[in-house]
């Protein structure tokens, strides 16, 4: 084969003869000294190429581009300067490929003036917006502080630290909500810190204008592309076009379950109390964000807001014993008190032990009835094991995974119990990331682990549902559907 010679600067094929080694393009750039326009490539995560300084400089001449703050599946963010205001702002550039969508401009024109229209301690401002030499970008208020993900890498945040962030994440979007503006793609990278530990929500809305719908995402290892899955709520998945301010809410309980345990809500997963020390009462606020029915979920931000405040100001539920703590005398009292005192400490308790166990029994029968992944429920309450549901434990690859080998010929999911042979129901979420060469799935000699033939592709995204709402027919041998589960991962390239 022919190895025909590639410009030096862009790697396009050369014409015969090509004078310095560049093509016809670059060849215009380096005698005109200016950078023309050219067509989207790929760059690092499957992000667009950015445009380079010089161009930036010819459409804001407003601005002094100072530098490049990150990249992802929403765009670029640069930190400029505007001398008139002297003042710092955020430019984003979006992704030029949203404007070949054929209702982008006027959706853009249309969500961004009433994100303009934000005005709000706890979200970034949005101060212009426009479309300049084919670029379409919002200037924004410039945060001078690390987002959430920052934060959690370089060291776990305290509960008192979740404790004050979650009201104010909670006040921004209950303030947006009553505006009719939903921001779905709550996650860490878009919770900011300025320097006096004020909470900033940024990109409100910016899923909506960019129009990205769920069989469009990518997962990656750092997790900075739109709509990281596990941020989402079950219906921004499952009907997208019905998702309302309570996928919000649902956000929210991951990020809150992230900074308390320092881990995602996946699969079976514990409440917060029984990962880490924190107040019990905290399991009840996170469990009730993490319905799976919007209708379950808290309705309001400012609820969950009222609740997260109410435990930091009354002290932890269950205070720890300390043996080498100091008991005060206690203070004297009559004798004849002490009867009507005793039997309203008495009272008081009784009422107490049988609210929190009505409460906990009524949250676990509606937890275990209407979440994909079950709760590590109290040895006490626990139902019998004839008539738990089934649930996954494990699956091979592991959900969430982004380096798959993409030879992987046999996908595995483990049930907590043994199945009926047979029964299986796989339902893929969309066309783009159904499974390849899926033949009929078996069940090993355990009886609990289901495998199915498949065909992988290289640097592809697959999700796949073991049982819906609808289709259960994973059940086991006494006829309990298990609980629906969302198998996603990511194939290496």
């Amino acid at each position: 084969m022919e190895n025909r010679p590639t410009c030096k600067d862009c790697g396009a094929p050369l014409t015969p003869n090509a004078p310095e080694g560049l093509c016809a393009k670059c060849l215009l750039k380096a005698a005109m000294g200016t950078v023309l326009p050219t067509e989207p490539i790929a760059g690092a995560n499957g992000t667009e190429a950015l445009p380079d300084p010089a161009r930036l400089a010819a459409c804001f001449p407003q601005l002094e581009i100072l530098e490049l703050l990150g990249q992802g599946g929403m765009g670029a963010v640069y930190k400029a300067r505007q001398p008139g205001l002297d003042r710092l702002v955020a430019l984003k550039i979006l992704p030029s490929q949203a404007a070949a969508d054929p209702g982008f401009a006027e959706r853009f024109n249309r969500e961004a003036r009433a994100l303009a229209k934000l005005s709000h301690p706890n979200i970034v401002t949005v101060y212009d917006f426009g479309q300049a030499s084919g670029l379409h970008y919002l200037i924004m208020e410039y945060v001078d502080g690390p987002n959430l993900r920052q934060i959690e890498r370089t060291h776990k945040l305290t509960t008192r630290q979740a404790l004050n962030i979650i009201p104010q994440i909670c006040e921004a979007l209950q303030f947006a909500h009553d505006e009719g503006v939903v921001h779905r793609d709550i996650k860490p990278e878009n919770v900011l810190l300025d320097k006096k530990g004020r909470v900033k929500i940024a990109d409100f809305g910016l899923a909506k204008i960019l129009a990205q719908e769920p069989q469009k995402l990518q997962l990656t290892g750092v997790r900075d592309v739109m709509g990281t899955p596990h941020y989402m709520a079950p219906e921004q998945v499952e009907h997208p076009q019905e998702v309302d301010h309570r996928a919000d809410i649902y956000s929210l309980g991951v990020v809150f379950y992230e900074m308390l345990t320092g881990e995602l809500p996946l699969g079976k997963f514990a409440p917060p109390s029984q990962k880490v020390q924190v107040d019990v009462r905290l399991d009840e606020v996170v469990l009730h964000t993490l319905e799976k029915e919007p209708s379950r979920r808290y309705q309001h931000a400012s609820q969950v807001k009222t609740d997260v405040e109410s435990i930091a100001k009354t002290g932890p539920a269950r205070p720890e014993f300390n043996p080498n703590q100091s008991v005060p005398n206690p203070v004297p009292v009559s004798t004849a008190s002490w009867g009507w005192k005793i039997a309203a400490v008495v009272a008081g308790v009784v009422i107490l032990v049988l609210a929190v166990s009505l409460g906990r029994r009524d949250r676990a029968e509606r937890t275990h009835a209407s979440r994909p992944a079950t709760i590590d429920a109290p040895a006490a309450e626990a139902p019998s094991p004839r008539s738990a549901p089934p649930v996954v434990v494990s699956t091979i690859p592991e959900s969430g995974a982004t380096d798959v080998d993409p030879a992987l010929a046999e996908v595995r999911v483990t049930f907590s119990k043994p199945m009926q042979d047979g029964s299986w129901s796989w339902c893929q979420e969309s066309e783009a990331t159904a499974l390849g060469g899926q033949s009929q799935p078996r069940f090993l000699e355990d009886g609990c682990t289901c495998a199915v033939p498949v065909r992988l592709q290289p640097g592809k995204t697959y999700a796949v549902w073991l049982n819906t709402e609808r289709f259960h027919n994973f059940q086991d041998q006494a006829g309990h559907p298990a609980l629906p589960y969302l198998l996603i991962f990511q194939t290496r390239k």
